[in-house]
């Protein structure tokens, strides 16, 4: 897994995806933008388990089977002793914001389309940015600030919000967002310190702990075919949450933040052609809002990370 980082090799050369792209700041672009693909892989897979599975039994077999499929990789590749953290305190409160948001996320699923949940989502960087400031003491540029206002105006755009639509799937996707953006600004704080993989273990142990109480309320035995759309949502998950955090690792959580707006391309797409709901025009001008807004933020911060190369 060191490909995606700094290192290759205990000499310390870089990887083969450091020498390819040279910026740090690039490299977390491009693994945010992986991370958005796999994570819309992953609602919409969550979508077509709710249509017969209890939403919260899913988020509970989705993390136990992450956590099933991540331990034995982690302990062949680095042994036992690689597991351990010094951060516990930090990972149980991400834990406590990432069940909450993502149980009315989950919730909210079920109820509206994917590029519905994925644009009101997308509100979430708003709320990172003002917590990176806050919490983690970054400085946050008018062009970051430029790129997320512009790229929140297209998913405007695309859900042209009015009272008379809102319904409870609405109201519990806008509810989530708070709280899972203060879950990634505690992956933020957690990079300092662990690597991605040992945050990736102690978030699945925990999630899988957390969420275990709210899956009993509503047991279910899974069939074969559907054991089979849980692990692959296992694994869409978990490559999800290491390409992110490894993102977060390279850059500033309130840079890389914007290019997970791109993710309202992979659920239209989704919806179209999964669950055959077509996108309109008004999907396709934010779209192409959004791709521009976060086009310019990685050609600016990449430009921005070789002047400090040099």
């Amino acid at each position: 897994m060191a490909i995606f980082g700094q290192g290759g090799s205990a000499a310390g050369e870089p990887s083969a995806f450091a020498r390819l792209v040279p910026s740090p700041m690039a490299r977390g672009m491009l693994l945010a933008v992986a991370a958005g693909v796999a994570f819309q892989c992953l609602n919409a897979t969550i979508k077509l388990l709710v249509a017969d599975l209890p939403p919260l039994f899913v988020a509970w077999s989705r993390w136990t089977l992450g956590l099933l499929l991540i331990t034995p990789l982690l302990v062949a590749s680095a042994g036992l002793g690689s597991l351990r953290t010094g951060q516990l305190h930090l990972d149980c409160l991400r834990a406590g914001s990432h069940t909450t948001g993502y149980a009315l996320c989950y919730l909210s699923v079920a109820l509206i389309p994917l590029a519905e949940a994925a644009a009101l989502g997308f509100s979430g960087p708003i709320f990172v940015a003002i917590g990176a400031v806050l919490f983690l003491g970054e400085t946050v540029r008018a062009r970051r600030w430029l790129a997320v206002i512009v790229g929140f105006v297209g998913v405007l755009v695309i859900v042209r919000p009015g009272f008379a639509t809102l319904n409870w799937g609405t109201l519990m996707m806008l509810a989530s967002v708070p709280v899972i953006a203060a879950s990634n600004l505690f992956a933020k704080k957690l990079t300092a310190r662990d690597s991605p993989q040992v945050i990736v273990f102690w978030q699945s142990v925990l999630a899988t702990v957390c969420f275990l109480p709210l899956a009993i309320l509503d047991w279910r035995i899974p069939t074969a075919g559907q054991m089979g759309w849980l692990l692959l949502a296992a694994v869409f998950g978990q490559i999800g949450y290491l390409l992110m955090i490894n993102a977060y690792r390279l850059a500033d959580i309130s840079a890389v933040q914007p290019t997970f707006f791109l993710g309202i391309v992979w659920a239209a797409l989704f919806d179209h052609f999964l669950f055959g709901r077509g996108a309109d025009l008004p999907t396709f001008i934010g779209a192409a809002v959004i791709v521009a807004s976060t086009s310019y933020i990685a050609h600016r911060e990449a430009a921005a990370a070789r002047r400090q190369l040099r």
